[in-house]
């Protein structure tokens, strides 16, 4: 298999890029980032680019699945208009001409809130599964993980202070309040790169029971 992976370098995209490097059941990786990560390995194909204009690397985006791990922040986008771009408009840039390149399937991390009636961040990323399942109707995967659990480059404050109180109410968290227990960011990249190999359709939308059934 040959992978795809954009947000190679946020929280859950460096661990989804581990995990291919290390299964023998990938032969090659594609990612596309601003920055290249300094990895060296054979398997490994880097593009760095600004991330605006993608489609000058429509040749490039060749592969047999799409790891969606882009995600931001306003303080980090700079604003609501970057990171929409950013979350929910670069997705759907990748999807559609991934789609026409012939590529199978598209996984992607989501949030356990997503919907059209939500607020900002949550509307953001509905409107990016919306999108992106346009281009891949039926082969389009949406994991919407709660509270994602993991170091990150960047310090957080109130998700240090979220993890906290996440790991006390875990626990009771139970029947339909399970989907947002918080997520381990290895876990939920280990739980898509085995759904990536063994597609099994619905259910497309997977929440904490089914995403942990996955590893």
């Amino acid at each position: 298999m040959k992978a795809i992976i954009i947000g190679a370098t946020g929280l859950v995209g460096n661990h989804i890029l581990k995990e291919v490097l290390s299964d023998n059941d990938f032969s090659e990786v594609r990612i596309f980032i601003r920055k290249s990560t300094g990895i060296i390995n054979p398997k490994l194909k880097e593009f760095v680019t600004p991330m605006k204009d993608i489609n000058p690397l429509s040749s490039e985006i060749q592969g047999d699945v799409l790891f969606n791990a882009l995600g931001t922040t306003i303080k980090q986008a700079g604003s609501k208009e970057e990171q929409q771009r950013i979350d929910r408009d670069l997705p759907k840039a990748f999807a559609r001409i991934a789609s026409e390149n012939g590529v199978k399937i598209m996984v992607n991390v989501s949030s356990a809130g997503a919907s059209m009636s939500g607020g900002f961040y949550l509307k953001t990323k509905a409107e990016m599964e919306k999108g992106t399942e346009t281009y891949f109707p039926g082969n389009a995967y949406y994991f919407r993980p709660g509270l994602l659990v993991g170091k990150r480059k960047e310090y957080r404050f109130a998700e240090k202070i979220a993890n906290g109180v996440m790991k006390a109410l875990d626990h009771i968290l139970i029947g339909s309040s399970k989907k947002y227990r918080s997520m381990p960011a290895d876990k939920l990249a280990k739980a898509m790169v085995a759904l990536s190999k063994n597609p099994t359709g619905k259910p497309f939308i997977l929440y904490y029971p089914e995403i942990m059934k996955c590893i």
